[in-house]
């Protein structure tokens, strides 16, 4: 696996008879293979497959069950529009380190109008730089200027306004300690550092697109940043039906 990023083309559009309505396309890295959802009954022998091309069917099938316990814990359900995953190697300090990343993109409703899409991406900016920093004394806040984005970076979290080629957007990093529970009665599972990065695009209607990487490979944060990156730089929105009013009803 590779921090160079190459994707394959997703288009998603929704129906009109769902409560809101969206139409966008983005580019997801090649070395992400899409998940079922967890109760599907088909598919996931074939992810695992891609996923674990060297085990054989049991540690598949193993590996398939838990990741379909644990999958609703890692990621919220609700307006799930593609979850993901990558399993493999990069090279990190001269040697080869596990690599592991779990994606998901979601669309949620926000009822702004295409002149408020500037306004939508502060207040989302706003609010997570509150929620990352009320508790951050000034003095260990920095802030951080690219050519594209400005924001905050505090010891564990960064909050980034930036500029995507679709319009504006709002980039976060978490690094939070996170505990699944047991797999098996009796069994602690210990704590797990994870890296939380969060993509969010208001569309030109009424409506964000969400794109969030976890992974446990904290070290690799630069590899996955890339691919965040890569992922924003491709999304376009596309149009809803003319006769549909965009709104969350």
């Amino acid at each position: 696996m590779s921090a160079e990023t190459h994707g394959r083309f997703e288009d998603i559009e929704r129906s009109t008879a769902s409560p809101f309505h969206y139409a966008f396309h983005h580019d997801v890295p090649d070395e992400f293979v899409r998940l079922p959802e967890p109760t599907a009954s088909d598919g996931w022998r074939q992810a695992m497959t891609e996923l674990l091309p060297g085990a054989d069917s049991a540690a598949q099938d193993a590996a398939s069950d838990g990741l379909r316990r644990q999958l609703p814990l890692l990621s919220a359900r609700e307006n799930v529009l593609l979850t993901a995953m990558c399993i493999g190697t990069e090279e990190v300090d001269g040697g080869e380190r596990l690599s592991m990343g779990l994606l998901a993109v979601t669309v949620r409703p926000s009822g702004h109008s295409p002149a408020q899409r500037l306004f939508t991406a502060e207040g989302i900016y706003q609010a997570t730089a509150k929620k990352f920093f009320s508790d951050v004394a000034e003095d260990r806040l920095e802030e951080i200027s690219f050519p594209l984005g400005e924001g905050l970076q505090g010891p564990q979290d960064m909050v980034l306004a930036t500029k995507l080629p679709c319009g504006p957007g709002v980039m976060s990093t978490s690094l939070r300690t996170l505990r699944l529970p047991a797999l098996e009665a009796g069994i602690t599972v210990p704590p797990l550092p994870v890296a939380a990065l969060q993509l969010i695009v208001p569309a030109p209607h009424s409506y964000c697109v969400y794109v969030t990487i976890s992974t446990p490979s904290v070290f690799l944060l630069d590899s996955y940043s890339a691919r965040m990156a890569h992922i924003g730089r491709s999304l376009k929105f596309g149009e809803p039906p003319a006769d549909v009013e965009l709104t969350n009803h």
